[in-house]
């Protein structure tokens, strides 16, 4: 069962203060238990309705011979899919008692920083997209068929004789094909693939000229230039985990609070913010194309919003008011 652990404020009651880095937590800080089933299947539902909502309407489009609007439910769709895997994988890889598997180790947990940050690279883009989803999105799939393109360039230069390679490079043409049309990748691109602009970094995004901008600061500010660090293994994020790597040779009693109070806090820390930024991205598509699901989303808000401080701040930027209009 996925659960966490974090501390808890002078009123006792249970929160994280994302201001704290790992390595200043106070042993006295109490340690409480936090019991992901509360959530666990209305999350799970939410994310189910979401896809198959996104799947309909796709299919409603489709038939109607509305191929853009296809497009763009198709591309949030696959969206939200990506987000709901990458929220079962952590809870398979870091459980709250890692007991519940032999093979699972606490600091596996350590990993959770990666996979928050590709979920924030997608909020990111995805808040920043809806803002004009149309022609966004389109800019966003362009870039992708660019960065296919280059890659299929790159390893043909490398690869082409060897006849092991040919299956892919057949196949991978045939994708490219699909999205020139797809896509409308003019000639003149297709000769010079430098024509089609790279999508922009959450770095670059947060600076747009866009109603979301706000919140794209306020995402980059609190969430995403710690977990980029932890991502990326700067030895600014590398001092962060460092202490969880060499607890046993420290020994001692200092070994005992890593095991038993701080390594329990991170994991807090990080298992919220991949449950959180998921239900966020659920919420942002919902709320676009008015799926119905908002009272689900609401009721998950409200919880992670008493837990959690980050949480219940994210709530209070943007989705109080999006679950309302």
């Amino acid at each position: 069962m996925l659960s966490g652990t974090g501390q808890a404020d002078s009123e006792n009651q249970p929160c994280y203060h994302r201001r704290v880095s790992g390595a200043k937590f106070s042993t006295l800080i109490a340690v409480f238990f936090l019991d992901y089933s509360l959530v666990m299947e209305r999350m799970d539902g939410l994310l189910i309705n979401v896809d198959r909502d996104l799947q309909r309407r796709g299919k409603e489009a489709l038939k109607e011979g509305n191929s853009n609007a296809e497009r763009c439910l198709t591309l949030l769709n696959v969206m939200v899919r990506f987000a709901r895997n990458s929220y079962y994988a952590v809870r398979y890889v870091a459980p709250g008692d890692p007991s519940e598997d032999f093979r699972l180790k606490p600091n596996y947990v350590l990993v959770v920083p990666a996979i928050n940050r590709q979920l924030l690279d997608l909020l990111f883009s995805l808040v920043y997209m809806l803002d004009d989803l149309n022609v966004r999105s389109l800019q966003y799939q362009r870039a992708g068929w660019r960065e296919l393109y280059e890659e299929q360039h790159m390893l043909k230069s490398h690869f082409s004789r060897d006849p092991a390679w040919q299956q892919h490079f057949r196949n991978v043409k045939k994708v490219l094909d699909d999205m020139v049309v797809r896509y409308g990748i003019m000639k003149e691109e297709r000769k010079d693939p430098g024509l089609v602009p790279f999508w922009k970094h959450p770095f670059e995004l947060k600076d747009e000229n866009t109603e979301s901008r706000p919140f794209l600061r306020y995402l980059e500010k609190w969430l995403y230039a710690d977990t980029s660090a932890q991502a990326h293994l700067s030895f600014g994020g590398l001092v962060m985990v460092g202490i969880f790597l060499v607890a046993d040779m420290v020994g001692g009693q200092d070994e005992d609070i890593v095991n038993s109070r701080i390594i329990k806090q991170y994991h807090f820390r990080h298992i919220s913010r991949t449950a959180f930024v998921t239900l966020a991205i659920a919420t942002e598509i919902d709320a676009y194309y008015k799926l119905g699901n908002e009272k689900a989303a609401a009721y998950l808000w409200n919880i992670f919003a008493e837990y959690v401080v980050e949480a219940k701040e994210m709530f209070e930027q943007r989705y109080e008011k999006l679950l309302t209009v």
